[in-house]
């Protein structure tokens, strides 16, 4: 490593600033016994480049600490704020899913909840098999086997994905001519054999379902409608 040059009474010896570096990065401790020096010190200051000195300029790089954690502790609190009322919104979500009698029910709970709970602007729920017992809402895929066969081999169990889908397949998941900004895709199925039956497609104006937007609550509810209506593909 070659030494920096160095300019003052440091030049005038043969000690390199890095051996100077090198040795008070082994002795962090020299200024404990020598006090005094930390006076005489001065180091630019990071805005003004004015010499200041050691206390300073380490007050300096506290505050900015200070303001950089303070960035951190104010976004936790707001996803603790937010994921705490999704979390409610979930739970009233499974209470009501849970006292459904009958499958239509299930299916028309789903809808309601997404559209006036979640606020959601578009819901399908679909499948590629046909269900043991006929349930309004729940629509078989397009008329295209392929469609089926492309969504199948996309999506995966507990793996919701979020962002933009081709407006030929929003049509066919949403059969309205309205294209939405982004659409999330929660796989239904048995988790079991880890076969899917279907998806439920939701649909937003806006850039809501981000690709990198936290799908663990929407993970969660998939669960929860899938075993509500895992018997009908059976």
């Amino acid at each position: 490593m070659s030494s920096t040059a160095a300019t003052g009474p440091l030049s005038q010896t043969s000690v390199s600033a890095e051996e100077v570096v090198g040795y008070l990065s082994k002795n962090p401790t020299f200024f404990h016994v020598f006090p005094n020096l930390l006076e005489d010190l001065s180091v630019p200051h990071p805005k003004t480049g004015q010499a200041v000195s050691l206390l300073e300029r380490k007050i300096h790089q506290l505050r900015i600490q200070k303001e950089a954690l303070q960035v951190e502790v104010d976004t936790m609190v707001d996803i603790a704020g937010e994921n705490g009322q999704l979390f409610h919104k979930v739970q009233g979500f499974t209470k009501d899913l849970m006292a459904a009698q009958t499958d239509q029910q299930a299916v028309d709970c789903v809808f309601a909840q997404m559209q006036d709970l979640f606020s959601v602007d578009q819901v399908a729920m679909v499948s590629w098999d046909i269900p043991a017992t006929s349930v309004q809402g729940l629509t078989q895929l397009g008329v295209s086997q392929a469609w089926a066969d492309v969504m199948k081999s996309s999506l995966h169990l507990g793996e919701s994905k979020c962002g933009l889908v081709e407006n030929d397949w929003q049509k066919g998941l949403f059969h309205c001519e309205e294209c939405m900004q982004s659409v999330c895709l929660l796989p239904l199925g048995e988790e079991s054999t880890g076969k899917i039956w279907g998806v439920l497609a939701l649909g937003s104006r806006t850039d809501r379902f981000r690709p990198d937007l936290g799908t663990y609550f929407l993970n969660m509810m998939a669960e929860l409608i899938s075993a509500k209506l895992n018997h009908l593909f059976n």
